[in-house]
């Protein structure tokens, strides 16, 4: 079976050049043999896949550094990992979710997503409440690059009742300013299909299996979420057609307002990555402010309402996410020589005058 597995991942990367495998739910893989499935799969990529490098990503929520860490330092090898902590962070302090994994963190100021940004996670194996136990080893090994983070993903966004987007749950003004962070940190963001124009069209628990399966799951979904305080209404049926027509992006929104707004911010935070510097500084500046310094560049995300940021030295706005081009209704912030004030959520780009 390991060798059927191995040689099923290197088929997809060599026969049909696909750059990278994003390997599913990794902390659920059980193996106790020597050398470890991963480790095993990553030496048979190195030795076997010629050409480009490709990539192997494990979607694990344990925050293990051992993941990514060499071979031959008694890691598995494989290239990045993915970092919940951001996405839970984020979603308790705009959304306000409390259940589930959200439990493991308070939501009330920045400090906490100041760590994850500066350190890649956040629980390094302190006490989850949710997994009921501890969780996580220390981040000191892992580089920034190595962790893919993100503000939606299918997990996050399909596992939910209704398949609900983090646009039905925050502000436009907010998703602006999320994505703004999530695209200048070191980290490596992950962007969710749709995301990059803010779809309208939800991402729902679809299935197609067989009459003796399929009634099984539509039930299983009905009782996943029967207790889940504050839903109320029917869970989609996965076995639905309509469940998953629903599903399908609506591919006119990137050309119509808001979208259209959405994808030029996206495409302009894409193209100004490159230019952010190696190096950076998180500093939580105010319960609901956040400033990141990425030489030559300086970025201020506010959160939550109104606020004023202390101006970092003598620079100019270069983007803002309250420009006309990116939303239809603007209110931009007021960046003078000392200070940038917001009259709700938002984040301002600085470069040099």
């Amino acid at each position: 079976m390991r060798h059927f597995f191995v040689d099923n991942a290197l088929h997809w990367l060599r026969e049909y050049h696909i750059d990278g495998l994003r390997l599913d739910a990794t902390h659920a893989l059980h193996d106790e043999s020597e050398p470890h499935f991963l480790a095993a799969l990553s030496a048979a990529v190195d030795d076997h896949i010629d050409g480009p490098e490709r990539f192997l990503i494990a979607e694990d929520s344990r925050n293990q550094s051992l993941l990514v860490q060499p071979r031959d330092a008694d890691g598995h090898g494989l290239d990045a990992v993915w970092s919940n902590d951001l996405h839970h962070q984020l979603r308790v302090f705009t959304a306000g979710d409390t259940q589930g994994c959200y439990r493991d963190f308070q939501g009330t100021t920045t400090d906490d997503i100041a760590t994850t940004l500066r350190d890649g996670w956040f629980f390094r194996g302190g006490h989850s409440e949710h997994v009921g136990g501890p969780r996580g080893t220390d981040p000191a090994p892992v580089d920034r690059t190595q962790c893919v983070v993100f503000i939606q993903n299918h997990d996050q966004v399909g596992n939910r009742p209704a398949g609900n987007r983090l646009t039905d749950d925050v502000s436009p003004a907010t998703y602006r300013a999320l994505s703004v962070l999530l695209c200048v940190v070191q980290e490596i963001p992950l962007l969710f299909m749709g995301q990059e124009w803010a779809a309208s069209t939800p991402f729902q628990f679809f299935t197609d299996h067989n009459d003796e399966i399929g009634p099984r799951v539509t039930e299983g979904r009905t009782e996943e979420f029967a207790d889940v305080s504050g839903f109320a209404g029917d869970v989609p049926d996965p076995q639905a057609k309509a469940t998953f027509e629903r599903s399908v992006l609506d591919w006119d929104e990137p050309r119509r307002p808001p979208h259209d707004g959405v994808l030029a911010l996206y495409h302009d935070l894409l193209a100004l990555r490159p230019q952010l510097g190696d190096e950076i500084r998180v500093d939580a500046r105010s319960d609901t402010t956040l400033l990141l310094e990425r030489p030559p560049v300086h970025i201020i995300v506010n959160l939550k309402g109104a606020a004023q940021v202390d101006m970092p030295s003598a620079l100019t706005a270069i983007l803002h996410t309250e420009q006309s081009g990116y939303t239809v209704a603007p209110q931009p912030p007021a960046v003078s020589a000392d200070a940038v004030s917001f009259s709700r959520a938002g984040a301002v780009v600085l470069g040099a005058a």
